[in-house]
């Protein structure tokens, strides 16, 4: 691991967008650049980036409503996985939120990933007996 982790900025939301789009995220309901902008102002330092060579290759989005924390759209780019980008963002977006006064951090994980499934297993987290139900309004 070579590059740098820096905190999340405005400025990033283009170079964010296309590694959100490469993994697989993007574009997603309700999720576009004034989300993004709320998300930042929100928690402000939870929200990471991994540049490697002045590129975003990485990003994970803490959030925390007040009771849950919850990790957003931790993603590294398809050449840089298996180096411990993810790992690093997920290990700081989690002592961020801590220190916030968070004690229980959540995610959702599509039910066809089980790579990153078995990630989040490796990291600690385990599976909740809670099923996601969701209402669209957009």
């Amino acid at each position: 691991m070579s590059g740098t982790m820096d905190e999340m900025q405005s400025e990033d939301y283009e170079g964010v967008a296309a590694l959100w789009e490469e993994v697989g995220f993007w574009p997603h309901v309700a999720e576009d650049r004034a989300w993004y902008e709320r998300a930042l102002a929100r928690n402000p330092g939870c929200a990471l980036v991994w540049r490697e060579d002045g590129r975003i290759v990485g990003t994970v989005v803490g959030g925390w409503d007040g009771l849950r924390g919850w990790i957003y759209h931790l993603g590294v780019s398809l050449g840089y996985q298996g180096k411990g980008l993810g790992r690093a963002l997920l290990a700081k977006a989690e002592a961020r939120l801590h220190a916030r006064g968070v004690g229980q951090i959540n995610l959702m994980v599509d039910d066809t990933n089980a790579r990153a499934e078995a990630f989040y297993l490796r990291a600690g987290y385990e599976p909740s007996p809670v099923k996601t139900l969701r209402k669209r309004f957009v």
